[in-house]
Parts: C-alpha cells; sequence; structure tokens
C-alpha cells in the first residue's frame, strides 16, 4: 500500500488490488473477492479483474509472482501477462522472500511435502515469467538475487513511514523493558530463541519481558509495538523486513540476524542501524539493550532517521519508475 501512495505522491493513478481482504486488516482499493466462491465465480472474476486493468491502467506491479488469472494447466503456467504485453502494458515485478526463494535456501520455513511438490512445480515457471515478461524486477530481501538475475534491489516502501509518530523506548531507568517480537512464521523467525533468550534473561533477575505478537489486526498490532521498547525481527533468513520498518518508524531499535558475507547481502553496510544478532548471540544482544536506556534511545533516533532516509514510498516509488515513464510531477 505504501508504495501506491507514493506514486500517487508523484502525481499517478495507483490503486492496490487483492485478491481478497488480508486478516490482519491492511488496506487496499480493489478486492476481487475469492473468498467463499466457487470456482467457476473466482474465475469470472479474475478474468473481470483483468479486463479492468487493461482499461485502466498503463503499468501493472505484480507482487510475489502471482498475476491476476494464473493457473497452472497441464504443467504449464498460464496467466494473463502476454495479453498485458500485447496491450503494450508496462509490466514490473517485485518478489519479497520465499516466492523467490527455494524451499531448500529456507530450511527454517514450510517444509509440508504438499507444499513443497506446489512449489517444486509453480515457482521457476512463475520466475522465468515473471523474469521473461517484466520491464524491471526488484526484490526487497538482497540474498533473491541469485534467484532472479537481471533484477534489482529496492528498500521496502510498505508504509508511509513520515505518517507514524515515533515513541521512543518508554521505559525508565530500572523499569520492566518490553521486547517486541511478531513472527509471521515462528520457525523462520526463530521464535523459540527468542523466547529463551528473555525467559533466561527473566530467569538472571533481568526485568524483561516479551510481547509476542500473533494474529492481531494490523492497527491493534501497531498499538502493541508503539508500547514496546525494542524489537526482535528475525534470526535466520539475514534481512529485516517489514516489521522491523514499522517499529523503525516507532524509533525503536531492532534485534535481527543481518547476513554480510559478501558486500551485496547488505546494500546500506554501516549505515544500517540494527543490532545484528544470532540464535546464538540473541541473548546478550537483548541484554545490552535491556540494561542501557540511552543506547535504546540513540539507537531509536538513528533507526528513525534511517527508515525516513531509505524506506519513504515517494522516493522509492520514484526509483521504481524512472526512466520508465514519465514522473507526472516532474512535468
Amino acid at each position: 500500500m505504501g508504495l501506491s501512495r507514493g506514486e500517487r505522491a508523484l502525481g499517478f493513478t495507483s490503486d492496490v488490488m487483492v485478491f481478497d481482504a488480508h486478516p490482519f486488516g491492511y488496506e487496499h482499493d480493489i478486492e476481487i473477492g475469492l473468498a467463499g466462491v466457487s470456482d467457476r465465480r473466482g474465475w469470472a472474476r479474475r478474468f473481470a479483474a483483468v479486463a479492468r486493468a487493461a482499461l485502466r491502467y498503463d503499468v501493472i506491479h505484480y507482487e510475489y509472482g502471482y498475476t491476476i488469472a494464473q493457473r497452472l494447466h497441464r504443467d504449464r503456467l498460464q496467466t494473463e501477462l502476454p495479453l498485458m504485453k500485447r496491450l503494450g502494458k508496462t509490466i514490473i515485478s517485485q518478489w519479497h522472500g520465499d516466492d523467490a526463494r527455494p524451499p531448500s535456501a529456507n530450511p527454517w520455513g514450510f517444509q509440508e511435502p504438499e507444499y513443497l511438490a506446489y512449489m517444486e512445480a509453480v515457482q521457476g515457471p512463475r520466475r522465468e515469467l515473471m523474469l521473461r515478461g517484466s520491464e524491471r524486477t526488484f526484490f526487497v530481501n538482497p540474498d533473491l538475487r541469485q534467484w532472479l538475475p537481471g533484477g534489482s534491489f529496492r528498500p521496502y516502501a510498505s508504509v508511509d513511514v513520515q505518517a507514524i509518530e515515533p515513541v521512543p523506548s518508554p521505559a525508565g531507568e530500572g523499569d520492566e523493558v518490553t521486547v517486541i517480537h511478531a513472527p509471521s512464521h515462528r520457525g523462520i523467525k526463530g521464535t523459540e530463541f527468542v523466547e529463551k533468550a528473555v525467559s533466561d534473561l527473566r530467569g538472571e533477575g533481568l526485568k524483561v519481558k516479551l510481547d509476542l505478537i500473533e494474529g492481531l489486526s494490523h492497527a491493534d498490532a501497531m498499538r502493541r509495538f508503539a508500547a514496546a521498547d525494542l524489537a526482535v525481527d528475525q534470526l535466520h533468513i539475514g534481512w529485516y523486513g517489514g516489521f522491523a520498518l514499522e517499529v523503525m518508524a516507532l524509533g525503536k531499535p531492532v534485534i535481527c540476524h543481518i547476513e554480510e558475507s559478501e558486500p551485496e547481502d547488505n546494500p546500506f553496510g554501516d549505515a544500517l542501524p540494527i543490532v545484528r544478532a544470532t540464535p546464538d548471540t540473541v541473548k546478550e544482544a537483548i541484554r545490552g539493550l535491556a540494561t542501557d536506556r540511552e543506547r535504546r534511545l540513540a539507537l531509536g533516533r538513528a533507526s528513525r532517521e534511517f527508515a525516513v532516509a531509505h524506506h519513504d514510498p515517494a522516493v522509492v516509488a520514484r526509483e521504481v519508475l524512472d526512466g520508465l515513464v514519465p514522473i507526472p510531477a516532474d512535468l
């Protein structure tokens, strides 16, 4: 949603289309409405959405390797993408993580046999289709470059950072410190290590508690984020996500595993104000922040400044579209 609003700030008409409303209440503009309808009616709605997109928009920005009407039929991936190309549409594709990353590269993620069989059937064809059909391909996790040749890294633009009021760490000296953790998938995020780290620290007498956020609406989750003192994002994959961005925008420090074996692993280098940690070091990372209020506040300020500088949706939208289509705000 943030990127779309950044495009609007540049003078574009830009809308977010989704298959169904997200259970966490994320905003959107157009809902196709596939949940609870028959397959036949669902495809009729998909085709109507394709027609609407073809008539109304000049640029189609696909996410996660999905198109509006996509299916695997007789081992062949069928989509509306060739039609959009024939109609002269500019195509952009954007990837986020396990949509492009093979399951073998994420052993902490979904490993159910049905999921693995499905991904084996569709993931490669999706990548090939979108790479072949897109004028530009972007990814928000740097490691995805190895599966998306010719693609480029772009920072998250999922939220309007400027619209989020910073709320620095509320705990004073001697107060209990709240650690926030909001796993979309416990295995991928390393939740068991976060829980153990906080439990061990509490057992040592440190005044710290864990606020584990799961299943809440986005609005309710943001209120809980604002009440926290620091956050732990993920401890396996090697890059931070949208949760970390929201917490940084609130002016709070974030702990996360950042892969830095090669320069391309971390496009921001030392400017990234995230406290690095792994499952083996997360306990001490939490301790270091929980016992040093001035450091929490300083890192919180740096995190907010970083989010504003690098994750502004209008700035990212310009980077995505510049040289591809005229920018209305520049005309």
